[in-house]
């Protein structure tokens, strides 16, 4: 199934006289929930939807709960999560504390097979 994607207009706010340019907006099309993947995983294996469910949701938990430690987490060749997050600045290394920190947020890094998988996408204009 290929990626959708919308066509949006954009104009450069550095050169606000110049005309907008038209660009692919690639927009999310359906959704896979834990429960769609243990489904498919059961039909695939021996291993019933419930077991693998329980599988899933174990170790999403111990994902969350590592990168909430400050672990980076690797999945395997799928992905890698770590915590990142932005800070406000100081005049000195001494100043700096925790309260320094203003925001945090995921980082996802694709392994090798989801970019060898994106690779292979095909694109098809919405509508």
């Amino acid at each position: 199934m290929p990626i959708t994607f919308n066509v949006i207009s954009r104009k450069n706010i550095q050169k606000p006289n110049d005309p907008p340019k038209y660009y692919a907006d690639i927009v999310g099309n359906g959704e896979t929930t834990l429960a769609d993947l243990a489904k498919y995983a059961s039909t695939v294996s021996t291993v019933s939807k419930a077991d693998i469910l329980a599988v899933l949701e174990s170790t999403f938990s111990k994902i969350a709960d590592d990168v909430a430690d400050g672990k980076i987490v690797y999945v395997g060749e799928y992905f890698t999560l770590q915590a990142g997050g932005s800070s406000e600045g100081k005049e000195t290394g001494d100043e700096v504390n925790a309260s320094s920190i203003k925001s945090v947020r995921t980082v996802f890094r694709p392994g090798k097979m989801i970019k060898d998988a994106l690779k292979l996408a095909t694109f098809q204009k919405k509508g």
